[in-house]
C-alpha cells in the first residue's frame, strides 16, 4: 500500500507514498524550537530518523547536541567550530564548492534520492530568513523525485501530486490552511473538513482562491482531507503566527 503515516509534533498525516526511511534534514533557515525538534527525532526510540545537516544547519545540531549522520554543503555559512564538531562526531562529509549550479538543499535531496531507498525527507529550519531561499526550497521540494515535507512548530508544508489524496489531523486548530499551486494549474481539487470547501476546483498560480482557509468550526476531530486530479499542490498550515 502506498501510504505512510507521518507523525510530527502536533500533527499527523497519512501521506500517499511508500516510505521505508524518514530522513530529518536541518537547513539554514529559522531554527525550530528545541523541544519540537527533540520530539521529532526522538518520536521512536527504537528507530530514530537519521539527521542530515545542510550547511548552516550544523549550527543547530551543535547547539542541541544532535550529531548529524551526514554534513552537506560548501560550509560558507556554517560556523567553523560547528563544522569541525560534526566531523569529529563522525558525520560523513559531502563537501561542495561555493560556486555551483545547485543550492545545498537541492544537493541534499539529490543525495537522499541516490542513496536511500523509498525515503521521506522532513526538512526543518526551512522557513524564515530570506524570501529567495524559502521560495527556492519550497519549489525544489515540490518537484523533487522523492516526497518531502517542510515543517517546524510554526508552519508545515506538504505536497500533493497527480491523483493523490492526503489526510491530516491536528492537535489544535491551525491559524490558517492554504492550498498553494506549484504548477501553472491544479485541477480537480476537492476538500473535506474545511470552512470553505472546494469540489473539483481549479486553482491557478495567478490567483489566491485557496489562501487562509480554516477548519470547519464543527470539525471537532480536527481532521481534513485534500485531493487533486492534476498538478502539484502545496498544503500549507500556519500553527503559530
Amino acid at each position: 500500500m502506498n501510504e505512510h503515516h507521518l507523525i510530527l509534533p502536533a500533527l499527523r498525516a497519512v501521506l500517499p507514498c511508500h516510505t521505508r526511511q524518514e530522513i530529518v534534514c536541518i537547513g539554514g533557515g529559522r531554527p525550530p524550537a528545541s523541544d519540537w525538534l527533540s520530539r521529532l527525532v526522538a518520536k521512536d526510540a527504537q528507530k530514530s530518523p537519521p539527521i542530515w545537516a545542510i550547511d548552516r544547519g550544523v549550527n543547530i545540531c551543535r547547539a542541541l547536541q544532535l550529531s548529524p549522520a551526514l554534513l552537506i554543503g560548501d560550509g560558507d555559512s556554517a560556523d567553523a567550530e560547528a563544522w569541525t564538531w560534526a566531523v569529529d562526531q563522525g558525520a560523513k562529509l559531502h563537501s561542495f564548492p561555493p560556486e555551483k549550479d545547485f543550492t545545498d538543499t537541492e544537493l541534499a535531496l539529490h543525495i537522499v534520492a541516490q542513496n536511500v531507498r523509498d525515503p521521506l525527507v522532513i526538512l526543518t529550519a526551512a522557513f524564515g530568513g530570506r524570501l529567495d531561499h524559502l521560495m527556492s526550497t519550497a519549489a525544489v521540494a515540490a518537484h523533487a523525485d522523492i516526497p518531502c515535507v517542510l515543517a517546524d512548530e510554526r508552519e508545515t508544508l506538504l505536497y500533493l501530486r497527480d491523483g493523490e489524496t492526503i489526510h491530516i489531523t491536528c492537535e489544535t486548530f491551525p491559524r490558517a490552511i492554504s492550498l498553494l499551486p506549484f504548477t501553472e494549474e491544479c485541477t480537480g481539487v476537492t476538500t473535506e473538513g474545511l470552512y470553505w470547501e472546494l469540489a473539483n476546483a481549479q486553482i491557478g498560480s495567478r490567483t489566491s482562491l485557496a489562501v487562509s482557509n480554516v477548519l470547519a468550526p464543527e470539525n471537532s476531530a480536527k481532521t481534513f482531507t485534500i485531493s487533486i486530479a492534476r498538478g502539484v499542490l502545496g498544503v500549507y498550515l500556519c500553527h503559530i503566527e
